[in-house]
């Protein structure tokens, strides 16, 4: 993702509707949600536990953990508690 973001900052990355993001766009959002992480106390190999359905905003999250060294451990949404 980064190195598409330095090659390709202008191409588009994401189209999901009416939501368009290039990939500068789409690193600088993962940068800032990055930031929130940190601010909320997450430190590089802090393990973090989603229950989100493949949309972009995971995959933003999950970017955002990869930037910051956290380890993101997604729970499938369907999974019961059984």
């Amino acid at each position: 993702m980064l190195g598409a973001a330095e090659r390709y900052p202008d191409r588009e990355a994401i189209v999901d509707g009416a939501t368009r993001w290039t990939y500068g766009g789409w690193f600088e959002c993962v940068r800032q949600v990055a930031g929130g992480l940190v601010q909320a106390g997450l430190r590089p190999g802090d393990h973090l536990a989603t229950v989100l359905k493949n949309r972009w905003q995971t995959a933003t999250l999950h970017w955002a953990c990869q930037l910051i060294g956290v380890i993101a451990t997604p729970i499938n949404w369907r999974a019961k508690s059984e």
